[in-house]
């Protein structure tokens, strides 16, 4: 656990041993497991990084990074990446523990293999239907899938080039972190993205030819706004027409014109033009203030821990300790709110 928390403040090896004032080797066979911690440093490492003694006697496996579906770009720099997954792995640990007490909704989301069952936009009808999502816009998608099981976290990534992640817990629990900066039509959009991951591409044999990440968006448009529907509406792609179109379903103008031109509404042409108008207003940055989509707030673990509070009789202090973290992180991390769930009952 060593290594989750350095990389969890942001340290490199060699940064943490001169901080501290020891040799490199040191943590490097602690690390893989070649000595033991005295408790002489294990004491330094807590004082240091902020974590409870407790935290550094945790067993759970860590989730590697090959495991992880990422919508970000290329540019942001291993160093983050290691932060942001050291974070997410400790928060899920964190859900993981939480569950244990608590019934939430158990999840309702069906598996889709592209290459046979056919392509990500049938995947995403298939699933409004499955959930029995009414026809037209889908007011708030996070509620949906928390309604379905799907534990939906709004998360700090610390740059604005990571959007999303996605992934199952040792326990089968499907959780996706979002990036807590996004506008709210863009969050959307990821947050329907990463269901994608989930249900097309996480644990399922991906062939080489096949792009996963335009699969998702794929099915994140089509799941936001069925094209059937979208076409009903259709008369000229312009800006005010794409402005009416993202006050009604809640998606980026841009993106509105990418599912057009895939969907052969518009030509590449007319796309490239449309994409001249919006950079020339400055949209391409930042889209209309007045059609500004209020960004949805997840409930679930935040309902968890008011239960653990108001049922069980924990403190906010007593919770914190149960994860094995400081107040702060517990803090920073975990947010509250109400929701319908009920105590697990153990005998």
């Amino acid at each position: 656990m060593i290594k989750l928390a350095r990389e969890s403040r942001g340290f490199s090896q060699s940064e943490l041993c001169e901080a501290l004032g020891i040799a490199q080797g040191t943590i490097s066979k602690i690390e893989n497991k070649l000595i033991e911690c005295s408790d002489e440093l294990l004491n330094k490492l807590s004082s240091f990084l902020n974590y409870p003694i407790s935290f550094f006697w945790r067993n759970e496996p860590i989730f590697p990074s090959s495991i992880l579906y990422y919508r970000r770009k290329i540019t942001v720099g291993k160093k983050l990446l290691s932060k942001s997954e050291a974070r997410m792995n400790i928060i899920r640990m964190g859900v993981e523990k939480l569950l244990e007490q608590i019934d939430i909704p158990d999840s309702t989301l069906p598996k889709w293999d592209v290459d046979k069952m056919g392509s990500p936009d049938l995947a995403a009808k298939f699933l409004r239907e499955f959930w029995r999502v009414p026809k037209g816009r889908i007011e708030n998608i996070t509620r949906i899938l928390e309604k379905n099981g799907i534990v939906v976290f709004h998360f700090d990534f610390e740059t604005d080039k990571l959007d999303g992640l996605s992934f199952f817990t040792e326990k089968g629990q499907p959780i996706i972190f979002v990036n807590m900066r996004l506008p709210g039509d863009r969050m959307r959009l990821t947050i329907a993205h990463e269901v994608a991951h989930l249900m097309m591409h996480i644990g399922q044999p991906i062939t080489l030819d096949r792009d996963v990440e335009t699969e998702a968006f794929q099915f994140g448009s089509e799941l936001l706004v069925p094209f059937d529907e979208l076409r009903a509406d259709f008369t000229t792609m312009d800006l005010k027409w794409l402005a009416n179109q993202k006050r009604y379903w809640m998606v980026s103008m841009s993106s509105l014109i990418y599912k057009g031109k895939e969907k052969k509404m518009i030509t590449e042409n007319q796309a490239k033009y449309l994409f001249s108008q919006m950079s020339g207003l400055g949209y391409r940055k930042s889209e209309p203030a007045e059609l500004g989509i209020e960004r949805e707030k997840p409930t679930m673990i935040n309902s968890i821990i008011e239960l653990y509070k108001t049922d069980l009789g924990y403190s906010t202090e007593e919770i914190a300790a149960t994860l094995h973290l400081s107040m702060k992180d517990f803090q920073s991390e975990f947010n509250l709110q109400p929701h319908g769930l009920r105590i697990i009952r153990r005998s």
